[in-house]
C-alpha cells in the first residue's frame, strides 16, 4: 500500500513537471516560441524580459506594451508629438526593427533626459538590452534607485500614462478606506464642559 502512494505521488509531480515544461516559452533569434499542450504560435516579438531593476516599473512598462499593442499608430502620434520624433522613425523602430512599445519610449526618454544623441542611445540599447534595460541604465551610469533613474521615471508624459490606465480600467481596483465627505465629528457622552 505504501508503495502505491509513493508511486502515485512521482506520477503526480512529474506530470506536473511535464505541464510546465510544456507551457514554457523558448525564445529563438528573437522569435518566441509558445508551446500550449499541442497548439503552437508564432509571435515576431521582442520578448527580452525588461529588468530596469525597479520591479513596479518593469510591471509598469509590461503593462504599456501590453495597452499599446492594439493602438501602435496612435501611440506613434503621440510619441511623436511629445519628442518631436518624426514618425517615420518611430514606425521604423517599432515595426521594421521589432523594438516594443516600452523600449521605444525608454530610448526617447533617455535621449531627452541625458542629452544624448538619440542614434547613441540606440546603439547601446543594441548592445545592452539583451541583458535588460537595467545593463543599458548602468552603461550610462544611471542605477536603480538613483536620483536620475526616479526622474527618469517620474518624467514619464501624462499622455503615454493614461494607455496603462485606460488598460487597467477593468482590472481591480486599489482597495483603501474612503472618508465620507461631510461626516461630524463624534462628541463625547458628557457634551461641552465649561
Amino acid at each position: 500500500m505504501m508503495k502505491k502512494i509513493v508511486l502515485l505521488t512521482l506520477l503526480i509531480s512529474m506530470l506536473g513537471v511535464l505541464s510546465a515544461q510544456a507551457n514554457q516559452t523558448r525564445v529563438t533569434n528573437n522569435v518566441t516560441i509558445n508551446t500550449v499542450s499541442t497548439v503552437n504560435t508564432v509571435n515576431t516579438v521582442n520578448t527580452v524580459a525588461i529588468n530596469t531593476g525597479d520591479v513596479e516599473f518593469d510591471q509598469f512598462l509590461f503593462r504599456l506594451d501590453t495597452a499599446v499593442s492594439t493602438r501602435t499608430d496612435v501611440y506613434i502620434s503621440d510619441l511623436h508629438r511629445v519628442f518631436n520624433v518624426p514618425v517615420k522613425r518611430l514606425n521604423r523602430l517599432i515595426h521594421n526593427q521589432n523594438m516594443s512599445p516600452a523600449d521605444v519610449l525608454l530610448v526617447l526618454q533617455m535621449a531627452k533626459m541625458t542629452g544624448a544623441p538619440l542614434k547613441r542611445i540606440l546603439q547601446r540599447y543594441r548592445q545592452f538590452r539583451p541583458k535588460g534595460w537595467r545593463a543599458v541604465f548602468t552603461s550610462f551610469e544611471i542605477y536603480p534607485g538613483s536620483r536620475f533613474f526616479i526622474i527618469l521615471r517620474q518624467e514619464i508624459p501624462t499622455v503615454i500614462i493614461r494607455y496603462v490606465e485606460q488598460w487597467s480600467k477593468g482590472s481591480k481596483k486599489k482597495k483603501g478606506s474612503k472618508k465620507k465627505k461631510g461626516s461630524k465629528k463624534k462628541r463625547g457622552s458628557k457634551g461641552n464642559r465649561r
